[in-house]
């Protein structure tokens, strides 16, 4: 059934677009600086609650899958520091993925580089 396949990946290419809108809007949302610690907090679990909707409408091995949890780890950990619990240290390379699931540029989060603007 090769038939139905091309609607599946034109789908799966527009949710990844719908993500990146997303990671953008909620992004550019929180930086304006007028959200309270907790509120920014709710907001990434919304971010997050958000993104799974999107993986699992995109499917297994679609570039939305899996974003959801690197964005709910963010706002757990900050709920951590809120609450000042003892939390891991994460090393450079986490602090890497946790920028490119909320950076909401495609080339950084699939490990390209962003072209020159």
């Amino acid at each position: 059934m090769t038939g139905g396949m091309p609607i599946i990946r034109f789908m799966r290419e527009h949710l990844e677009r719908v993500a990146v809108v997303l990671d953008e809007v909620m992004a550019e949302t929180a930086a304006t600086g007028v959200l309270t610690p907790w509120e920014h907090v709710d907001w990434l679990r919304l971010h997050a609650d958000l993104l799974d909707r999107l993986g699992a409408a995109a499917g297994d091995g679609s570039g939305v899958s899996g974003r959801g949890e690197l964005v709910r780890d963010r706002a757990e950990r900050m709920a951590d520091r809120l609450n000042r619990l003892p939390s891991v240290d994460v090393g450079p390379g986490q602090q890497a993925v946790e920028q490119l699931a909320v950076s909401g540029d495609p080339h950084l989060f699939r490990g390209e580089p962003a072209p020159d603007q």
